[in-house]
């Protein structure tokens, strides 16, 4: 059935619906960001603490 054989009511249910979705659709929110500051900070971390261990044991030669 086509939407011209169908009540009025139901095509425009189903338009409403269709924006309805799509505007769902949009609302999708992705946060890579933080992740990937927090990996970057520890590997910061991680190598300024290395390189502290590494004069320590420079200077005990």
């Amino acid at each position: 059935y086509s939407l011209r054989k169908l009540k009025t009511g139901t095509a425009s249910v189903a338009v409403a619906l269709t924006v309805l979705g799509a505007g769902f659709a949009n609302q999708t929110e992705v946060r890579a960001d933080d992740a990937t500051t927090q990996g970057t900070n520890f590997l910061h971390k991680y190598v300024k603490q290395l390189e502290e261990e590494r004069e320590k044991l420079e200077e005990e030669k």
